[in-house]
């Protein structure tokens, strides 16, 4: 009996493999890429793995998420520091508006609405920024964009963001993502 007991014990309190414990992938940036044209740099940029199916179905109930994004670009020097030649925050939000039933997404550039939760998400993850840009562009330079993304618990209502502080599901936050850009 006592062997039996330890073996249900250990059983419990043995970790499971890691195969069993698939943790979901971390949100990352990607595909940063780019051209300036004049004063302006166009960044593209991707975000991956940025939506939970918890997130997804949160959506669906009409709980409003807000994406955050440093956009950098910076002239490159070799064996010396980078100079910053442009930075903007950029912010894109949506949600689902149920008595229209679509998808309302705000973006500093403009407003959507789109019937469809996967179009919503497609263009809450492929974004395109415009960066004003200071200084003289040098033809055949390197010049890089480097993009970071946080979710935004600001616009979440006081009893859910209490709720969601300690929820590991809405920790949403990318690591720097650097990319290319090509000049004139």
């Amino acid at each position: 009996m006592r062997v039996l007991m330890a073996f249900f014990t250990l059983s419990i309190l043995w970790p499971c493999p890691r195969w069993a414990m698939a943790d979901p992938k971390p949100p990352r940036v990607g595909d940063v890429s780019g051209s300036i044209q004049g004063n302006v740099a166009r960044v593209r940029f991707t975000l991956r793995d940025a939506f939970t199916p918890e997130m997804v179905e949160a959506l669906k109930s009409g709980i409003e998420i807000t994406f955050r994004s440093t956009v950098k670009v910076e002239r490159m020097y070799r064996g010396w520091f980078d100079q910053k030649r442009g930075e903007v925050r950029y912010t894109c939000s949506v949600r689902y508006d149920a008595l229209s039933r679509v998808y309302r997404l705000h973006r500093d550039d403009g407003n959507e609405i789109l019937p469809d939760v996967n179009e919503a998400l497609d263009r809450m993850t492929r974004l395109e920024v415009s960066v004003p840009v200071w200084g003289e562009i040098e033809r055949g330079k390197p010049y890089v964009a480097s993009v970071r993304t946080r979710l935004d618990r600001v616009g979440l209502s006081e009893p859910l963001r209490s709720i969601l502080f300690f929820s590991s599901l809405w920790d949403v936050e990318t690591e720097w993502a650097r990319g290319r850009l090509s000049t004139p």
